[in-house]
């Protein structure tokens, strides 16, 4: 295990730095242009930084060029809130997949599985951002410039700048964060509708993954057996079949997690987060730059850090893997 770790350490290490390097290449481009200075010098200036902490220094500093009543996020708290994002949609993927996946498998069949494979399809097809964007207008025109009952429909706990999808500038200030507890439970209320729009499309698609595991373990003869000692269905699919059937179902998720990032970078921008989607977008030239450039240090540090999310999760996935099914200990 340990050689196996060493290795994957090894290889993380030289993907981050050709990632930096071709990343760097690509967006200093423009500024090589304006000023004329030599790019691979500037890309060793940023590098040392990167040892001596001064490029690492760009974590405590505003990151947000847009002007809007979050400017002053950090990238150190726009990596909290797309953490948050993602850690919320994976819960509520894991619940609603697994919910799905035993109904279908238990029912096969019936009206109840294939509707829900209808409805898996159907969620499937649409993208995230297309979702988010409709789910902003729909509930806009039904709720108020506030959101829709609780929840609102863009920002994070303490301001709630413009929506940046269908109806910017639309909504004002809200309420102070509170603290502790009240404070959790208004990033419950800020987190809700883009979590489940991001959560969506992929309990729809590995909803499937775990209902095809399902099936096929419960037609396998130790299933048979258990069902030949007289225990109950229950016990059967929660405690035997789906003990088997999930690492797979808990790896696919995982190897999955670019895009699932990709999609939470595109919901954290619709949604106003001020997470690493909006640092992303609005630090690069358009519309959204108020500045008309490229920000490269402060998207040079959004892009490493996305990097290493990808490893680490490719990572966690492996080890996830190797935890929960003991039959793939033996290739490492």
């Amino acid at each position: 295990m340990l050689a196996f770790v060493l290795r994957r350490a090894v290889l993380g290490f030289l993907v981050l730095w050709a990632l930096s390097l071709a990343s760097f290449c690509a967006l200093a481009s423009q500024d090589v242009l304006l000023t004329n200075r030599p790019l691979l010098p500037q890309y060793w200036t940023w590098l040392k930084g990167v040892f001596n902490g001064n490029s690492v220094a760009l974590f405590n500093k505003p990151a947000i060029s847009v002007p809007n009543p979050l400017a002053g996020t950090t990238l150190l708290e726009a990596i909290g809130h797309t953490a948050a994002l993602l850690v919320v949609a994976l819960l509520l993927v894991f619940v609603f997949g697994v919910g799905l996946a035993l109904v279908a498998a238990v029912w096969r069949g019936s009206f109840a599985d294939v509707a829900l494979r209808g409805l898996s399809y159907l969620a499937w097809a649409v993208p995230a951002f297309l979702l988010a964007l409709i789910v902003q207008k729909a509930l806009f025109s039904i709720g108020n410039e506030y959101g829709w009952g609780p929840f609102p429909l863009a920002g994070w706990p303490g301001s709630c700048p413009p929506p940046l999808g269908l109806d910017a500038g639309v909504l004002p200030g809200c309420p102070s964060a509170g603290s502790g507890l009240s404070y959790l439970a208004n990033l419950g209320r800020y987190l809700t509708l883009p979590a489940l729009v991001l959560a969506v499309g992929l309990v729809g698609l590995h909803g499937r993954y775990l209902r095809s595991s399902l099936l096929e373990t419960l037609d396998s003869p130790f299933i048979v057996t258990a069902n030949a000692k007289g225990l109950t269905q229950r016990r059967v699919v929660l405690v035997h079949a789906l003990r088997v059937a999930l690492p797979a179902f808990i790896a696919a998720v995982l190897s999955d997690f670019g895009a699932i990032f990709g999609a939470a970078l595109a919901v954290d921008w619709i949604f106003g987060l001020n997470g690493l989607g909006t640092v992303l977008v609005s630090d690069f030239p358009g519309p959204a730059n108020q500045f008309g450039f490229t920000n490269t240090y402060s998207v040079q540090m959004v892009v490493l850090v996305a990097g290493a999310i990808m490893l680490l999760a490719s990572f966690v996935a492996e080890l996830v893997l190797t935890w929960l099914d003991p039959r793939t200990r033996t290739a490492r």
